[in-house]
């Protein structure tokens, strides 16, 4: 067997975000910030493109893409969103068979990476969609995830392979859900999406960027979670 890196890459990319779920990343400790061009409502792996209005999201100039990653639907924005992507491959020692754990040190890693701006916690209790968590990513609760009290801050959806792990997070600057919520199909659910709750962090992206950075740098090979 192997033994992996502990040390962590970091990569910048941008482009759409169609393009960027595409790729095959190899199954390495890596960090990829993700820079959109364009505004895009993401759909989990398994949702149904019936959620969203695609006409609406063409006149809308909103870009509907699907990543192989569960959950629901997430909005992403070249300026309010912050979109990384965190790998490692399975005989990494934070890799964890119990997927309901596997995201566990994750969540450590976001709270004391933003611990200077936000004192957040990791979600540890079942997976609960609410109302319109199969719809909208940021209306469920998974463990691992990243809550500031009720408000979700950290959203994380994970494609596991026979290679590793790719977690997907997303953490919003800004939270307008009047720029994409009309592109959804459910009259109710855009009515609702207004009043999820979700917790923002007006810091520059690229502050939160090296915030995250450093913290992976100093996760060594030990287990956590």
């Amino acid at each position: 067997m192997n033994t992996p890196s502990m040390e962590w890459g970091h990569h910048d990319w941008t482009g759409t975000a169609a393009d960027f779920h595409a790729m095959e990343l190899p199954a390495e400790r890596a960090m990829w910030w993700c820079h959109v061009e364009t505004p895009t409502v993401i759909l989990g792996s398994t949702q149904s493109v019936d959620d969203v209005n695609q006409n609406i999201a063409d006149e809308s100039g909103v870009l509907v893409s699907r990543r192989r990653s569960g959950g629901g639907a997430v909005f992403v924005h070249p300026t309010d969103s912050v979109w990384v992507d965190i790998t490692i491959s399975r005989n990494d020692p934070l890799w964890k068979d119990d997927v309901a754990k596997s995201m566990l040190w994750l969540g450590e890693l976001f709270v004391e990476a933003l611990s200077p701006w936000v004192q957040a916690n990791v979600y540890r209790d079942s997976f609960s969609t609410g109302i319109d968590g199969r719809v909208v990513c940021f209306a469920s609760s998974s463990p691992g995830e990243v809550f500031v009290g009720a408000n979700k801050l950290v959203g994380i959806s994970q494609r596991r392979s026979r290679d590793g792990a790719r977690f997907q997070c997303v953490l919003y600057r800004h939270w307008r859900p009047s720029e994409w919520s009309h592109v959804l199909a459910s009259q109710d659910v855009q009515s609702r999406v207004a009043d999820i709750a979700v917790a923002t962090l007006d810091i520059p992206a690229l502050t939160l960027v090296n915030a995250i950075s450093e913290q992976l740098s100093l996760l060594g090979g030990g287990q956590s979670g």
